[in-house]
Parts: C-alpha cells; sequence; structure tokens
C-alpha cells in the first residue's frame, strides 16, 4: 500500500469564499448543518491521500443536524454569562467529538465506504478540550497540546491499513498560526493565507506502516 503525505489540492479561485460562506452559515444557527457538511464535503474531496484515489465524504445534513444547531447556538453562550461560557466548553467538546467521529464513518475512496472509525474515548476528547482552554492562557503552549491532541486522534482512528500521523510540532504551528493571525488583520492577504495555513497544516498528515512512527 502506498504511503506518504496528504497533499490539499485546494486552488486559490475556488476557495477564497467557502471558509466565510461556512463562517456566516454557523453565525445564523439555521443554516449550520448545510453548510458544515457542505464544507467538509468540498474540504474532504480537495484531500489527497496516498492509495486512497477520489476519496469523499458522505455524510449527510440530516445525520446530525441537531449537533451543527447547538454548536452554533453555543458560540452566543459567552454573550449570555461567563457561566454560560464555561459550561459551553465541555459542551462543545462533546459535540466536536461526534462530529469528528461522523466524518470518519462516512468517508469513500473511488465511491467505495471505507472501513475507518474514531474510536477515541468521549471523556478523553473533553479533556483535552479543556487542556486547550487552560493552555490558551499561557499564550505559547496552546500549538503544543493542540499538536498532541491531533496525534491522540490519529492513534484512535481504527479501520485503516496504514497508521495515520501527525507530524507538526508545536513551534511549527506556534509560528505558522501567528504570521497566519498577523496576516490576516490586514483583510487583502487573507485568502492567501488562508490558503497558505491550511496547505501546511494537511500536508503534516501522513500514511505510514503500522509501528513505524513508533519506532522511528
Amino acid at each position: 500500500m502506498a504511503e506518504g503525505r496528504f497533499r490539499s489540492t485546494c486552488r486559490f479561485g475556488r476557495s477564497r469564499g467557502r471558509s466565510p460562506l461556512y463562517v456566516i452559515g454557523i453565525l445564523l444557527v439555521i443554516p449550520a448543518p448545510w453548510v458544515a457538511t457542505s464544507f467538509y464535503r468540498w474540504i474532504v474531496s480537495r484531500t489527497y491521500v496516498p492509495g486512497r484515489p477520489n476519496i469523499a465524504f458522505n455524510g449527510q445534513v440530516g445525520d446530525i443536524w441537531y449537533v451543527f444547531i447547538v454548536m452554533a447556538l453555543m458560540n452566543y453562550a459567552g454573550e449570555a454569562s461567563n457561566y454560560l461560557q464555561l459550561i459551553a466548553i465541555p459542551v462543545l467538546a462533546f459535540l466536536s467529538w461526534m462530529v469528528v467521529r461522523w466524518i470518519a464513518g462516512n468517508l469513500s475512496s473511488d465511491g467505495q465506504p471505507l472501513p475507518i472509525a474514531f474510536n477515541g474515548d468521549a471523556l478523553t476528547f473533553v479533556g483535552w478540550q479543556v487542556l486547550m482552554f487552560l493552555a490558551v492562557f499561557t499564550i505559547i503552549g496552546w500549538a503544543w497540546v493542540v499538536t498532541a491532541w491531533i496525534r491522540w486522534i490519529c492513534r484512535n482512528i481504527d479501520g485503516t491499513q496504514r497508521e495515520i500521523i501527525f507530524n507538526a510540532s508545536g513551534l511549527e504551528m506556534l509560528w505558522r498560526t501567528i504570521v497566519f493571525a498577523i496576516g490576516c488583520a490586514f483583510l487583502i492577504p487573507i485568502p492567501w493565507l488562508m490558503r497558505w495555513y491550511a496547505t501546511w497544516y494537511v500536508s503534516q498528515f501522513a500514511l505510514v506502516e503500522h509501528g513505524s512512527f513508533a519506532n522511528a
């Protein structure tokens, strides 16, 4: 079976409107299930996976529509009270866990469903989210939490003939995110920065033989 890095095939001209549309749909709440499902289909279809031609996401809007509605509503929790904002952290984490399971379980290659499943524990996933929230207060520590969290997710993806790994270090995540954030303040370069950041992010995922990453 083929090994190697994932690769994003997004093009600037076709991708610049996708992210704003996704954000607007989430803010409006009701369109959230539709824009989220469409966005995931587009992202997956623009990702090259070694040995898995024509990768696609086949999830339907009606599968977990209520999850996206609640997640969208939770974005306004902080405006109501700080107490609700704290409650929203574990709730959003649990809902995100459901989304990850939904995406992993609805992938196909060349029209054939892939026997992939994310079997990470919900409580552990929530714990990572809480740790991420706390790490934000360290200013830079969040980058190491994010990379460790993604590696944990990769280790808990079952049903693949090869192992999915994430190669980025905390430092690489940190400086690229800082550059991305500073560049976005100037507005005009946002589309180019989004493509640059997303291309790098996707390329940090790779497929290797089981056990080879641990022995490296």
